[in-house]
């Protein structure tokens, strides 16, 4: 792996330590507009339950926690950097219990199953198992609704 591929990965693949700090600052700036059209796109519900996976700086977690006043929002992330800046930018979210964010991994969720009304990567190393888990055409014949996921790579 070539020095430039590491330091892109501990600053944006897989943020860890100075680098990913450096990350989280970039990618706010850079996923905020992303993450404002990604959630117009799934028409989320004042009342939905939201998941984020690969949540990175917490900036379309903190715009979900405003668009669901009497739902709820989670998210699952794998790097630590990312959970504590998050965590930061989403406090008073958190500690009212309106926003509940976790370390870990989309193919083993920390949530119970049949949880969230919509689900959402954006920008993620782990969309593509997203789209296996929660696929688009999976469930309106059987009666159920489908559940939306946006992934986006701009």
């Amino acid at each position: 792996m070539s020095v430039l591929r590491r330091v892109l990965m501990r600053m944006l693949g897989r943020p860890r330590g100075v680098l990913g700090k450096l990350g989280g600052i970039i990618m706010a700036r850079m996923n905020a507009d992303c993450g404002a059209w990604v959630t117009e796109l799934l028409e989320i519900g004042s009342r939905d339950s939201v998941l984020e996976v690969g949540f990175g700086p917490g900036v379309v977690i903190q715009r979900l926690s405003k668009l669901v006043p009497a739902g709820h929002v989670a998210g699952v992330d794998q790097s630590h950097e990312m959970v504590e800046q998050t965590r930061a930018r989403n406090a008073a979210a958190i500690q009212s219990g309106h926003v509940d964010l976790r370390r870990g991994f989309v193919e083993r969720l920390p949530f119970e199953n049949d949880t969230f009304d919509r689900a959402l990567a954006i920008n993620s190393m782990q969309r593509r198992v997203m789209s296996e888990m929660f696929p688009f055409s999976s469930s309106t014949e059987s009666g159920g609704g489908a559940m939306p996921v946006a992934a986006s790579s701009r």
